[in-house]
């Protein structure tokens, strides 16, 4: 293969990751705009747990409000929910992957979680943790 061949794999890739990005940003507007009309919509996320029984699990799910309509709860498939102790701190920091932040949720006992989400969801789920506005 060539020095050509090995430019149309480059394009390629630098394409696929481009339409990936934008399919997933506009998705994200899609469920913010859907939650300001007042419904409640999950957010997905990664999370990733830093201490405690799950230290080292991490995996997708949704991050969703908790039954009684205060707190957070993260269920992932085929794994029971968590409900995240209310009243920890959340800080934000820019992912390793384009697009998407890292919202660093500190329980009040000391344990800290990690929720990578899209930019365009993390003001929400900051909301969803009991942080104000991010800015």
């Amino acid at each position: 293969m060539g020095i050509f061949g090995m430019a149309v794999i480059a394009l390629g890739a630098l394409l696929a990751g481009t339409l990936a990005r934008r399919t997933a940003a506009r998705r994200a507007e899609a469920r913010t705009a859907a939650a300001t009309g007042a419904v409640a919509v999950a957010v997905p996320c990664q999370a990733r747990w830093r201490q405690g029984a799950r230290r080292r699990f991490f995996g997708y799910g949704k991050l969703r409000t908790g039954a009684d309509g205060t707190g957070a709860v993260f269920a992932a498939p085929l794994r029971r929910a968590v409900v995240l102790p209310v009243g920890g701190r959340v800080a934000v920091r820019e992912s390793w992957r384009p697009g998407m932040r890292v919202l660093e949720y500190r329980a009040p006992d000391g344990r800290r979680i990690d929720f990578q989400v899209y930019d365009a969801e993390a003001a929400r789920a900051a909301r969803l943790l009991g942080a104000p506005d991010l800015g």
